[in-house]
């Protein structure tokens, strides 16, 4: 048995285990396209921040816009290449940490910051840097889109294990089990650990991803904008539609100018 660092080590077997379906991230890209449009935004440039294999800006690339993705991991830069290229698609991608990033390129009419990754960031002289380093890579009215966890169940406080289960690959299986540990309830963040033990032919390789995950409500959210220089909140709203109803929703679409 290997082992390896984490799941992100491993594109294809991230896009079976944790993307979201491919009726989810078109619905998404359909919501993204709607309030662009809304500001008269029909074309131009997306920055997608935690691109990952870059799902939803391969999409946005096929509907005419310009797209640079930025991931902090090589494996997954490369996934999304990959991927861009099986498309036909062009895109520009670049390897940095979204915490602090500067890149060489003209400003971007949208940021967008999918998969609900948004509050793994979760100390706020981090969460001000990146939302400063968004701010430079913007242009004067652009708009940032952060997909957000409802995070229901709150802080957890007890230990568990859960969400034990197999998915079949094309080349082998992976195993998958989560670990929940009591978060801190002074920091607002959850512990989780994610376990996965992947068979690829001949070779089984094991992953432990360990994330603290902030637990974010509108109100604190709102409250966080407030402390931001140079950004205002245009609002929450449902992924699915752009409806400001989100109190059914397990994940939303928060949008900063």
């Amino acid at each position: 048995m290997e082992q390896a660092k984490s799941i992100f080590d491993f594109p294809d077997v991230y896009d079976e285990v944790l993307r979201a379906s491919s009726e989810q991230i078109e619905a998404e890209v359909n919501s993204i396209l709607k309030l662009l449009a809304e500001r008269g935004i029909n074309s131009g440039r997306i920055l997608e921040l935690a691109c990952g294999t870059c799902a939803h800006g391969i999409r946005l690339a096929r509907r005419g816009f310009s797209v640079t993705g930025v991931d902090i991991s090589k494996r997954m830069l490369e996934g999304a290449r990959l991927r861009a290229e099986s498309a036909g698609i062009e895109i520009e991608l670049y390897q940095a940490n979204v915490i602090n990033f500067d890149l060489d390129t003209k400003p971007f009419d949208c940021a967008i910051f999918m998969a609900e990754t948004f509050p793994i960031i979760t100390e706020y002289d981090d969460i001000e840097s990146h939302f400063r380093s968004v701010r430079r890579h913007l242009r004067k009215g652009g708009i940032y889109i952060i997909d957000i966890d409802a995070h229901r169940h709150g802080i957890g406080t007890k230990y568990g294990i859960w969400g034990e289960k197999t998915v079949q690959l094309s080349n082998g299986w992976v195993e998958i089990w989560h670990e929940d540990f009591p978060g801190d309830w002074v920091h607002g963040t959850s512990h989780l650990i994610m376990h996965c033990r992947i068979h690829l032919s001949d070779s089984v390789y094991e992953t432990a991803d360990d994330w603290r995950i902030r637990c974010d409500s509108p109100w604190n959210l709102e409250v966080l904008v407030r402390t931001l220089k140079d950004w205002a909140l245009a609002g929450f709203f449902s992924w699915r539609d752009l409806s400001r109803d989100i109190s059914k929703e397990e994940h939303y679409f928060m949008v900063v100018e």
